[in-house]
Order: C-alpha cells, then structure tokens, then sequence
C-alpha cells in the first residue's frame, strides 16, 4: 500500500485546532443554577452531542486519509514498444547458389551466407516487427510482420534458390515488401533488398515500385551481393556469373532516402546489416511500468456516510423525544 499525497496528512490536526464558539445565550444559561441543574437532568442530549463530535471526526480523518490517495501498486512490468518495421526483400535466383563466399573457413553459398548474417540480424531486432519475402521470377511472402523474430529466422534457415524461380524480378520483390509494409502503422518503415542480379523480369519495374516507396515514405536500403568480377562492357558488376546492376539498386536508394551498399563477401555483408543497424536503431522504450489502484474512494466514501449519519442523529433523538412529550 502506497499513499500518493502523504504530505496532506499535515492538515488532519485542523480539524481540532479551529476554534469554536457557543453563543453568549447558552453561556448565561450554563451560568445560572437552575439551568445548569436542568441540563444535568438531560443526558440524552449531551450522548447526542457527544456521539455527533466523535462521528464528525472520525469523517475528518477518512476524509484526510482519503486526500492522501491512497493506492496499491503492482510489481514492475517491463514495457517494450516496438520501434520499426523492416521488410527484408531477398533474392532467390539460381544465382545464389554460387559458392564464392566463405563461413569460419569454409567455403558455402550465397545463399548459405545470407541464411548466416540475415539471421543474426533478425534476432537482434526483438523491439521490431520483421517481414519477408523473396524474389526470383517472381515475388512471394514468407513472413508477414510480426514481432516475433524467432519465427522469421527459422523461415530464413529454409529458404533455397529457385524456389521462386530462377530468374530475378527486382521490381516485384520491392512491390511486394512496400505494399505490405503501408498495411503498418509504424511511423518508421524500412525495406532491406538484397540482390546478386539484375532485373530481368516480373510485371513491376524497379522504378515503379520505387515510386510507390517514396510516395509511401518508405526507406529503402539496397545491397548487391556476390563476388567481384570485372565490369562487363554496359558498366554493370559481374558476380559469379551474373550482372548485378549497381545503378538500379543506387536509384533506387537514393529516391527513397536509403543508402546503396556492395558487399562481396560474407564479412562485408555482415558489416553492412551493422551499418544499418547501427543506422535504424530501434526507438525502444525499456520503462518498467506498474499497475496502480486507487483506493481513495472508500474512506471518501466512509466520510460521507458518517457525515450523514451525524447530520440525522439529532433530528432523530429530537423528533422521539417530541413525541414522548
């Protein structure tokens, strides 16, 4: 039990220091033998009297215990408001079975290390809401946003090229995320597309899908992914044996105030979810809230009661003692 004022207890002494007066008419007949006499023979009234003070006080003190709220509060429960909603867009293709990345010494996939970072990502992000999908000829939702990012990562442990063909639609993969993501609530929304190849297909263009992330205020990060390989002659990145376009993956960052990234290795990749983590930090509210009752309506209410009954006991008494005349 906790009392919000306590500091209004300094008032409960008022209530006996007012001073109180007696009107001079029953002065002078206290005065007087006779009547003196006469009010020893009435004890009835002065029970009456006496009954009303202690009924009268016993409401002043409920009445300064119940400015003094009382209340119960509750253990501490931590609150978590989620901060942001991040779709991740990743690609599929057949091209990320390339083995030109490396894991604690070992060569794997691409796919295999993005299984590896992404993951390790998605677990950090607790306070979040996660979406997925995936890209290759066409687009397709894995996980829709939700909070609970356990879910997300084991989806991401199953993912294999090819299973949304093997041909690359950068368009649909970055439609698909944004139209999810207007659905959000969230002030602060952010899509995550990773490629290791160009648009080659789908029935959205990279720069439509942009234009509806922008004018849904959607940030977009872009990463390309694979091995570096020379330029090929229209000035796109070779990865293991596919283009990745650059300059599409930069327009699309740019318009939608992300950041373009290019990583070419399992260790770049994993610098670059840092970076963005770093860049999207979650706007975590960790306060320990309790739960309050109020109390103070129960001496309130004492009070009144009391008041009232004080208030009626002389007209009762009187009203018995008329009639017996």
């Amino acid at each position: 039990m906790n009392f919000a004022w306590p500091w209004l207890a300094l008032i409960l002494p008022l209530f006996w220091l007012l001073p109180r007066s007696r009107s001079s008419a029953s002065a002078e007949a206290l005065e007087h033998p006779y009547l003196m006499s006469l009010s020893q023979q009435q004890p009835p009234g002065r029970q009456r009297a006496t009954r009303t003070g202690w009924l009268l006080q016993l409401a002043w003190v409920l009445l300064v215990v119940a400015l003094i709220r009382p209340q119960w509060i509750g253990e501490p429960v931590s609150n978590v408001i989620a901060g942001r909603s991040i779709f991740l867009a990743v690609d599929l293709s057949g091209s990320m079975l390339e083995p030109d990345m490396t894991w604690n010494g070992r060569a794997i996939e691409r796919y295999q290390a993005v299984q590896a970072v992404v993951g390790q990502f998605v677990e950090q992000r607790r306070q979040d809401f996660i979406g997925l999908v995936v890209f290759g000829s066409f687009a397709d939702i894995q996980a829709p946003l939700t909070p609970d990012v356990q879910a997300v990562s084991a989806i991401l442990r199953d993912l294999r090229p090819g299973m949304a063909g093997d041909s690359t639609a950068i368009g649909d993969g970055l439609a698909l995320a944004v139209k999810q993501l207007r659905l959000s609530e969230s002030p602060d929304k952010v899509i995550i597309l990773l490629s290791d190849g160009e648009n080659k297909t789908g029935d959205v263009t990279p720069e439509q899908a942009t234009t509806i992330a922008q004018q849904s205020d959607i940030k977009v990060y872009t990463i390309g992914f694979g091995g570096d390989r020379p330029t090929s002659f229209l000035g796109m990145l070779r990865g293991g044996g596919n283009e990745i376009d650059e300059q599409t993956l930069k327009t699309i960052a740019e318009q939608t105030q992300g950041r373009y990234f290019r990583a070419t290795s399992t260790q770049d990749l994993a610098q670059v979810f840092r970076t963005i983590d770093n860049l999207e930090t979650s706007d975590r509210d960790d306060r320990d809230v309790r739960l309050v009752i109020e109390y103070y309506w129960l001496p309130l209410l004492a009070s009144f009661v009391l008041i009232l009954l004080a208030a009626s006991l002389p007209w009762r008494r009187g009203a018995r003692t008329d009639d017996l005349a």
